[in-house]
């Protein structure tokens, strides 16, 4: 106990002996490096949010296209991406999205879109005039294919299958719409149906293609190859990112062969203009799955 004391003594005495300025001194010593471990403080603080913020990625774009599952952007450099969605959600094309990326899943190529994950999808612009897009395109189909057996109805079908051909051909609309403008499930069902509008118009208006292309300069004959040749096309690229709809594509296909009388050599015709197809071609035309 008398050793403290004498401690705590000899301790007041040294300070008392101190000089003003020397004390002045300390505190300034204390003070700089209190002020420098402030600013380490907040420059590790900032440093880690900026790296925070570096890796998280924010992918901006407009929806091309969808499944029941999935959606794909397309950024202003015409990249595409596809990133999984709940069933439920309802992203109308056209729409211009935020998606925040997780990680990529697989690397793209030229005709496959880069699949990432996303864990949230912001809405910017919502093209809400495009919600019902498919069935309105669908039933317009539908009814014309229909109504083509009804006599009173045949000068509403002319008109009709005018705006099929722009519509698949000449970049027009049906009901406000374009053929990009629809899901690729619903353009593989449309070209099913204006292949069969196709065959059976002829029967129903004898000489009104001919008429119409002599009248309009717009090429309203020769149709049943190209629409083929869309499918076919449309197809080889669902194949690259959706195995289902891919495989209803080929198996609908084996029935449109057989309806229609669509012979391979019929096909290779085509491939004179679309060489770098030929095996996605044949696949499928003969059905051959994954």
């Amino acid at each position: 106990m008398n050793k403290m004391k004498r401690y705590f003594k000899n301790t007041l005495n040294y300070l008392k002996g101190m000089r003003i300025s020397t004390i002045y001194k300390l505190v300034g010593i204390v003070l700089f490096f209190a002020i420098l471990f402030w600013i380490y403080s907040v420059w590790k603080q900032n440093n880690n949010f900026k790296e925070k913020t570096q890796n998280e990625v924010v992918l901006s774009g407009t929806i091309i296209n969808k499944g029941e599952d999935y959606i794909i952007i397309e950024d202003l450099a015409k990249n595409k991406y596809l990133i999984s969605i709940d069933a439920t959600e309802n992203y109308p094309i056209g729409s211009d999205v935020e998606a925040n990326i997780k990680n990529v899943i697989e690397q793209g190529s030229k005709d496959n879109p880069t699949i990432v994950s996303s864990d949230k999808i912001n809405v910017i612009n919502e093209k809400k005039e495009n919600k019902n897009a498919d069935a309105d395109v669908l039933t317009f189909f539908k009814e014309t294919e229909n109504d083509l057996k009804d006599p009173n109805l045949q000068e509403e079908v002319k008109v009709r299958f005018i705006s099929i051909v722009d519509f698949l051909f000449y970049n027009g609309t049906i009901t406000g719409y374009t053929f990009n403008d629809v899901t690729s499930k619903t353009k593989l069902q449309i070209l099913k149906i204006a292949l069969s509008i196709d065959s059976k118009i002829e029967s129903y208006l004898p000489g009104y293609k001919e008429t119409i292309t002599s009248t309009t300069g717009k090429i309203y004959t020769g149709l049943k190859i190209k629409i083929i040749e869309n499918y076919l096309n449309t197809t080889t690229k669902i194949c690259n990112y959706d195995k289902n709809l891919c495989e209803t594509a080929k198996e609908d296909f084996q029935e449109m062969k057989k309806t229609f009388s669509i012979t391979w050599n019929y096909i290779k015709d085509l491939i004179i203009n679309a060489t770098e197809n030929l095996k996605e071609w044949y696949e499928i035309y003969s059905g051959k799955t994954s």
